[in-house]
């Protein structure tokens, strides 16, 4: 039997703080990690949030780049290992865009049965019966540690909105870190 493994995209696989941030100095304000998913709790002027917000539902979002050179290699050896099942589970809106071609032009192989675009994400997470899941998100990692499934959170100067879960659950800066201590990357 196969280890179910999910991985999410943004924040997870792909720098979205990277866009985040170019839209926040692109306004001629000071970057601080996002406190909040919600991009108008992040105290910045409302201007600078309906841009975020923008962004974020825009196709900028679909040319993110990856954080680690290595991650493709990485994620197609788990892809391709009949010991694991691997999906990436997503909450965006494929309506926006083409997240299948993000990942074919980033490198990540993937095939449409196995990108899902779900919210709530932990209703697929269950109905897919994922032993493992790599995500960022806190409603995403509380709903895995409530449902049994085992979680890491990837956790890192950008992601300050999930920082109050360090030392409840595991965590790391980075997949490709994450991937390492889990033994899937070598």
């Amino acid at each position: 039997m196969s280890t179910r493994i999910a991985i999410d995209l943004d924040n997870t696989i792909f720098n979205l703080a990277e866009k985040y941030r170019a839209v926040v100095e692109l306004h001629h304000c000071k970057y601080t990690p996002p406190v909040s998913y919600d991009v108008y709790k992040c105290g910045y002027p409302t201007h600078v949030a309906d841009a975020l917000s923008e962004m974020l539902k825009s196709d900028a979002v679909y040319k993110t780049n990856v954080f680690d050179r290595r991650l493709p290699q990485i994620l197609n050896r788990i892809y391709t290992d009949p010991k694991y099942m691997l999906f990436y589970i997503t909450e965006r809106d494929f309506s926006h865009g083409c997240d299948i071609g993000q990942l074919m032009n980033a490198g990540i192989q993937c095939d449409v049965p196995r990108l899902v675009n779900y919210a709530p994400k932990i209703d697929i997470l269950k109905r897919y019966k994922i032993d493992l899941c790599f995500d960022d998100a806190p409603h995403v990692v509380n709903g895995c540690v409530e449902n049994n499934i085992d979680v890491v959170m990837i956790s890192n100067e950008d992601t300050a909105y999930n920082h109050y879960l360090r030392g409840r659950v595991e965590h790391y800066p980075d997949l490709v870190t994450a991937l390492m201590r889990r033994g899937m990357a070598r």
